[in-house]
């Protein structure tokens, strides 16, 4: 029992208490006997072994849970309602993997704890590698658009990433609480009370403040089409339920569409959009654990404008791709099926519900058809929650397809950055040939004021984005009767000083910010929105390396000062 208690709670201290910016470090390529025979590899897999037979004659859940929650709250320092909530929350879906995996590769279980017991080149795990089909001749083919456009003939593109909005945010309420999210509960005499429209601080955003935003950005913007990349939902994460996310979806949806009646709005699924957070169980697993109805739900909020064929791929796996217009094609990836803490995966990394496989057949087929593409996800692939079998997969992919795909949208980290992709993954000296734009967040959690983003992009030029610019709001400069004031924050072609914003370009920007502390200290303050960002010498450093990892491997990517 105690066993089984401690292995428990050893994997929920790792999976969920660890810092998100915590950057894994690949191991190397081992021979199988390096890894296998370790003295403390055979103990954890005799020790796994043994766990495996009492949890198949001992029905002990509950008590597991129990221990479990009491060493969340003494290791995690977090309420009893959180470490029950989070307990409850992954019960099922714990117990369902664990004894699949320990049934069929208890050593696998100890390659998932303790990396130096992992095989980096078993295909089940991180060694998965998708096939590339081979190049094609370009075939230059003449295009009439039928885009309705303005005088400029330049489109304006609107993304809002990582709205996380809290419908249950109270005001005045406390914005310094000991829970993992605040500003939720009154409060008569806080230390920190709670703004009207937000508060920088770790507290999501009102509904009524993404209202305001959503009709400031009406009236001032011309907007031809809109992109959400995913986290619509409050970070209250231990207490999810798919009744609320329903409810929450909904509205969120219906917010948008009042803003934009007659606007074409293209989504894409965040990891907190699953139940428990993070999970996206693919359709290798037991039925009772699919996201189906998320899955239709998305399939609900995507429609006009989307086709049968794309609303069928959203079913099957979160992630849809089409033609918004003549040669240029949206393709929306359910990252999901990358995030490190969706135990469903560890049962088989290998190319969960054919979604990358599936990247690549679209990606060829607009190859084929000299069409031009952008894609949409939420979880970058260098992100420390993306399981590194994906984030490599993906930077091949965009190597072999970097000449049609146009630009990269991701969101989740809320702060703003790009990542650089290179001709080769192990060279940040060769050509870049990518770049990846990771948005700023709507919700102001953590310590963060509210921003959006508009791209601006020639349709004659190949589809070629041409400059992106930055609004936020000043949280501070805000009172019950004075409503936010929306702001440019920031141009790319204008901070920076660049002719575009190609990817040789924005690698001289990336130069420029890890020589220059005058160019770091702009690079910070526009990343998170705040003249005085809340962020050590630690997250400094993570954020420079950001700009490189485009999958885990900090001592290539990472600047060797600052």
């Amino acid at each position: 029992m105690r066993l089984i208690s401690i292995l428990f709670c050893f994997i929920f201290c790792i999976f969920y208490s660890t810092p998100h910016n915590i950057n894994y470090q690949p191991q190397p390529v081992s021979s199988k006997s390096s890894y296998e025979f370790q003295p403390t590899c055979v103990s954890c897999t005799a020790l796994v072994s043994v766990v495996s037979l009492v949890l198949k004659y001992d029905f002990s859940e509950p008590v597991v849970l129990e221990l479990a929650t009491v060493i969340c709250k003494l290791f995690a320092k977090q309420s009893w309602a959180v470490c029950d909530g989070i307990s409850s929350q992954f019960r099922d879906e714990f117990f369902y993997v664990f004894r699949q995996l320990a049934a069929e590769s208890p050593s696998q279980i100890c390659g998932i704890l303790l990396p130096d017991c992992s095989d980096p080149t078993d295909p089940s795990e991180s060694g998965w590698i998708i096939d590339l089909p081979p190049k094609i001749k370009k075939l230059n083919k003449q295009r009439n658009s039928q885009i309705k456009q303005s005088e400029s003939q330049n489109m304006h593109i609107l993304q809002l990433t990582d709205l996380h909005v809290d419908f249950d945010y109270v005001h005045p309420s406390e914005a310094e609480c000991s829970d993992p999210v605040c500003c939720r509960k009154l409060s008569s005499s806080p230390k920190l009370s709670s703004g009207y429209w937000g508060t920088a601080a770790k507290c999501d955003i009102p509904f009524w403040t993404v209202e305001n935003m959503l009709s400031h950005i009406n009236s001032t913007h011309s907007i031809d089409f809109i992109i959400m990349t995913g986290d619509y939902i409050n970070h209250v994460d231990w207490s999810y339920s798919i009744e609320e996310h329903l409810s929450v979806l909904r509205k969120l949806h219906n917010l948008v569409k009042q803003s934009f009646p007659t606007t074409p709005i293209f989504w894409a699924l965040g990891n907190h959009e699953g139940v428990p957070v993070n999970s996206f169980a693919p359709h290798s697993v037991d039925q009772r654990f699919w996201p189906t109805w998320l899955y239709k739900e998305f399939e609900t909020m995507s429609k006009p404008w989307l086709d049968d064929i794309s609303y069928s791929n959203i079913l099957q796996r979160g992630s849809y791709a089409y033609n918004i217009i003549d040669g240029l094609k949206l393709i929306s990836v359910n990252t999901g099926f990358c995030e490190v803490t969706n135990f469903f995966l560890y049962l088989n990394q290998s190319d969960p519900d054919g979604t990358m496989s599936w990247l690549v057949n679209e990606l060829y087929k607009s190859e084929q058809n000299d069409e031009k593409v952008y894609i949409l996800a939420h979880i970058p692939p260098g992100n420390s929650e993306c399981l590194e079998g994906w984030a490599r997969n993906y930077y091949r992919v965009i190597q072999r397809f970097h000449e049609i795909i146009e630009a990269q949208f991701f969101g989740h980290d809320h702060v703003d950055y790009f990542t650089l992709f290179f001709e080769d993954m192990n060279d940040v000296n060769s050509k870049p040939i990518s770049v990846g734009y990771a948005a700023p967040s709507v919700t102001t959690f953590e310590y963060q004021n509210p921003a959006y983003r508009i791209y601006e992009m020639n349709p004659e030029d190949k589809f070629k984005i041409i400059d992106f610019t930055t609004y936020s709001a000043n949280l501070a400069e805000s009172s019950d009767d004075k409503p936010p004031k929306w702001e440019k924050l920031y141009s790319a072609q204008e901070a920076y000083n660049i002719p575009d914003i190609s990817p040789s370009s924005w690698n001289k920007v990336a130069h420029r910010i890890f020589k220059s502390q005058k160019k770091r200290e702009q690079f910070l303050r526009n990343a998170y929105r705040t003249s005085n960002p809340k962020c050590d010498l630690s997250c400094q450093y993570q954020l420079l390396c950001n700009l490189r990892m485009g999958h885990h491997n900090s001592s290539l990517y990472c600047p060797s000062k600052m």
